[in-house]
């Protein structure tokens, strides 16, 4: 029973170590992954960079994708850190394992040694034919035989098996040392992220000071923003309010100003619940993009003591894009905000997504719109050199933070 139950416990312990090993190297996938998605928006923002410097006038919007790179930049530099603890644990596990067999190899060569010495020390006692022949009956000499083939298995089991440990051993050295060189790569890189990141604030500093000297201008920029995010919020809460109204009056139902979600038809509750389901794996409502602009209050990045507030995402992007929907649903509203800023609202159950600062509208009230489905072309600022989309999610009455259901 005893037996039994050590073995059960030696089975559980290796199977858990296989498991750890499993996360381990899962972990370190996904750290190489983040990595690399890091490193290509990196690339996108300087892309997008460069082209708002060919107008040769410092914007805002320069500096709001500028801010973007900072920000990948100290993931990137968070993430490389996080890859290289993930290594140190490695290298300390490695280190143990290579200490351990050098110990077992150390053991069974001493164990070894002490066979043949004393084999050799007793070589002249007897011989195994006298050993065998002096047996007293048939069945002794069987069993000393046995004891001699034995024997032989052990000893030549006993250098099977320091061979086995030296060659587990010469492996685990390989690999130590592989990990030492992987460590010193992420170092190295880790080093230059931080040259970069340090490089990178050094611009914002100097991007802020230049813009400081063009208050009044933002100042007027930042208060006709305010009046379209007014405008568009009003539009976006009519549009709520007239489709709680119209889904309850399909029930009977005559108030509607109570705060609760809408009454759902069968097919438009699998899409509200298919919706939810997909949080933080929705594509995004452009093919590539940076977050120039996030969610809630935050500080104006020039204007002192000024706070902004986002009711949605702003995603910069390159010229030309244009804008998709991020789940199955049907067209709502076409608002126009400006001359050059219309949004379009879609309903996914009890669910609505905002698409504004579109130039073209590909779609109409009342289209079914499909997952990735193109509505709409992005306006292009000149003066800003800027490409922007603005993106809201509302539950019923409800803001979103549409990061948070965005794939990452």
């Amino acid at each position: 029973m005893r037996l039994r139950f050590f073995l059960t416990v030696l089975m559980f312990l290796a199977s858990w170590a296989g498991i750890l090993r499993a996360q381990q190297q899962d972990r370190k996938s996904e750290l190489e992954s983040n990595i690399k998605r890091i490193e290509e928006e990196i690339a996108f923002t300087s892309k997008l960079i460069s082209e708002t410097r060919e107008s040769r006038t410092l914007t805002l919007g320069e500096l709001q994708i500028l801010n973007a790179r900072i920000n990948r930049q100290e993931a990137l530099v968070a993430t490389l850190r996080r890859q290289i603890k993930l290594l140190d644990d490695q290298i300390r596990k490695s280190e143990n394992e290579l200490r351990q067999l050098n110990s077992e190899l150390q053991n069974l060569r001493d164990e070894y040694a002490k066979m043949i010495y004393f084999a050799y020390k007793n070589r002249k006692s007897y011989s195994k034919l006298v050993f065998l022949f002096s047996a007293s009956d048939f069945n002794q000499a069987y069993q000393r035989l046995k004891y001699f083939q034995q024997y032989a298995a052990f000893r030549q089991g006993q250098i099977t098996r320091i061979e086995e440990t030296q060659k587990k051993i010469d492996t685990q050295r390989e690999k130590l040392v592989s990990e030492r060189t992987e460590k010193q790569s992420l170092f190295e890189a880790e080093r230059k992220a931080q040259v970069s990141l340090n490089t990178e604030k050094s611009k914002k500093d100097q991007a802020v000071k230049q813009l400081s000297q063009k208050e009044k201008q933002l100042r007027q920029s930042l208060r006709e923003k305010e009046k379209e995010a007014q405008k568009l919020q009003r539009a976006i809460e009519k549009i709520i309010n007239e489709e709680i109204r119209a889904a309850r009056e399909r029930k009977g139902e005559k108030d509607a100003s109570r705060d609760r979600l809408m009454e759902l038809t069968p097919e438009e509750r699998i899409i509200s619940d298919n919706f939810a389901q997909n949080r933080g794996r929705l594509p995004w409502p452009t093919e590539r993009g940076v977050i120039a602009s996030r969610f809630g209050e935050q500080p104006h990045p020039v204007l002192k003591k000024v706070t902004i507030k986002n009711n949605g995402v702003d995603i910069a992007t390159a010229p030309g894009s244009e804008a998709r929907s991020v789940f199955d649903g049907v067209v709502v509203s076409i608002t126009p905000i400006s001359n050059t800023n219309q949004a379009v609202i879609i309903r996914h159950g009890d669910f609505f997504t905002v698409y504004s600062n579109l130039e073209e509208v590909y779609v109409k009230r009342g289209d079914p719109v499909k997952t990735k489905e193109i509505i709409g072309l992005i306006h292009t600022d000149k003066k800003e050199a800027k490409t922007e989309v603005h993106f809201e999610l509302w539950k019923g009455r409800q803001i979103q933070d549409p990061a948070g259901w965005l794939a990452r």
